[in-house]
């Protein structure tokens, strides 16, 4: 087995890119809220992702700046 190293990888939904849009790389948005539930991009449910998209589209729509702080409070 010498010295061939597999490159990090996690399983995903095809539906959180087909039906969410969600793409790759993640917004800084979307990793500043992985890293503070501490969680891995497939852990959260299809569902925490449509919350995260949505609210990214809304902040978008109304011309305001996304604000963790400001997603946690209403999620």
């Amino acid at each position: 087995m010498g010295g061939t190293s597999n490159p990090p990888l996690f399983y995903m939904y095809q539906c959180f890119f087909m039906d969410l849009g969600v793409c790759l790389p993640f917004t800084q948005f979307e990793c500043d809220f992985l890293n503070f539930v501490n969680s891995a991009p497939c852990q959260l449910h299809p569902n925490s992702w449509g919350f995260l998209r949505a609210f990214q589209v809304l902040c978008s729509t109304l011309g305001i700046g996304l604000s963790l702080p400001v997603f946690l409070h209403f999620f």
